[in-house]
């Protein structure tokens, strides 16, 4: 089911591995079980207090057995994973992207080009380099003072703009603005936001694009002759409400043109940010005048999700699993069949933060025929946390109108009372 591709960067040689260092692990990294399950110990590199954003804390439930502090000197910490044995070096975040690359290429191990780590994980420095490739990118400026971000914006004169961190995966939502006092508006507190998560106070100035967005999933490794190949695992597509909240989340399928088209960017997207091992994440919008246009890209495993059994059902593909093969080769299994072609649906739930799930509407829910997965909230009857718009359900089956059916019966049961308002 992947959709194959090589890029032209050599790796250096992989050796047989035991031992794994993962850097800069945040929580939902999958990598720690993964490896352990594969006989391989996990070893987390940790960045020191004072070199970790102050939003994100360390993890007092690592599930990492064994651990190394990186407190800033980058010989120091090679000093330490190579005494441990350390012969596979991943990134677990985008904090931990050009560290990882570092550490790797002083240990002789395969990873991207620390010069360019940036490409791998800054919104800014990738449309310039997709420029320079010669790959469709959109209008975009890294921006570090007010000033800047205005002067830029005057000479575009688009009709709106978004503004971000510059960092991917920031969970800091980006904002619309359409006005120079737009974006005066939101600067201090976006710049605030991206250096609480990201350590960085750059941030991105970018033209809005079409609201179709995808998400493209990806893992390269070395070839036999040592030339990285991409492989696309699975492709998102997003619909939104009238209001732009996140309606629905469905894998598409690859038989389609415009899957095809998307992974054949994604493609090229890979080979011009630099990515030669392990898994990437591409956000990219597409209007109907330009094609496929990059919105982000993070050469760092994405986070587990209640899809990702429905995925491996649909597909064959476990993500995580063909991520750590990029740095662990496996013996090769023999050819199976691949499984025919499944609808997979994440509907996403219209709950407020201060809503409950009415227990027996949720009961409902949860036994509907295509229903595989669904958040905790659609459990027990208590109130739905802060982040409510993360709840899902998620939906499957080779029956595309059963799979319909069902999200109907969903926003019907939300519309008839599956949440109930706050109770004194």
């Amino acid at each position: 089911m992947a959709i194959p591709s090589a890029a032209l960067v050599l790796a250096r040689p992989r050796a047989a591995t035991s031992t794994a260092a993962v850097v800069a692990p945040l929580p939902g990294c999958p990598y720690a079980g993964a490896l352990a399950r594969r006989g391989v110990r996990p070893i987390a590199v940790t960045l020191a207090p004072r070199l970790r954003p102050l939003g994100l804390h360390a993890d007092p439930g690592s599930p990492y057995p064994h651990s190394v502090e990186h407190r800033g000197s980058t010989r120091l910490t090679v000093k330490a994973l190579r005494a441990l044995g350390v012969t596979a070096v991943l990134p677990g975040s985008a904090l931990g992207v050009e560290l990882a690359d570092r550490i790797a290429w002083h240990l002789g191990l395969p990873a991207g080009d620390p010069a360019s780590s940036a490409l791998r994980y800054d919104l800014g420095a990738q449309s310039p380099a997709l420029k320079q490739a010669g790959v469709p990118a959109r209008r975009a400026a890294r921006v570090t003072s007010l000033g800047q971000a205005l002067k830029w914006a005057a000479a575009e004169t688009l009709d709106s703009y978004v503004l971000a961190p510059a960092t991917a995966g920031t969970p800091v939502p980006a904002v619309v603005c359409t006005t120079d006092l737009d974006i005066a508006a939101a600067w201090p507190a976006m710049r605030r936001a991206a250096a609480r998560y990201s350590g960085s106070t750059h941030l991105v100035l970018a033209e809005r694009l079409s609201p179709r967005e995808y998400t493209i999933n990806s893992v390269t490794a070395p070839g036999p002759d040592g030339v990285p190949e991409h492989c696309i695992t699975d492709l998102w597509g997003e619909a939104r409400s009238a209001d732009g909240t996140l309606d629905r989340t469905d894998l598409l399928d690859r038989r389609h043109l415009l899957t095809r088209a998307l992974a054949m960017y994604v493609l090229r997207v890979l080979d011009a940010l630099g990515v030669v091992c392990g898994p990437a994440t591409c956000r990219v919008a597409y209007s109907e005048g330009r094609g496929p246009l990059l919105l982000s890209a993070l050469a760092a495993p994405p986070s587990a999700s209640l899809a990702d059994e429905a995925l491996r059902t649909a597909t064959g593909e476990d993500r995580t699993a063909r991520a750590l093969e990029a740095w662990l080769p496996a013996p090769v299994p023999p050819p199976v069949p691949a499984p025919a072609f499944r609808q997979v649906v994440r509907v996403h739930l219209r709950a407020r933060g201060d809503d409950r799930v009415n227990p027996w509407l949720g009961r409902i829910v949860r036994q509907l025929p295509t229903v595989k997965a669904v958040s905790d909230v659609l459990r027990a009857d208590r109130p739905l946390p802060s982040t409510a718009e993360a709840a899902e359900v998620v939906l499957s089956s080779r029956d595309p109108e059963a799979v319909e059916t069902d999200c109907r019966v969903i926003r019907a049961l939300e519309r008839e009372g599956l949440y109930q308002g706050a109770r004194p």
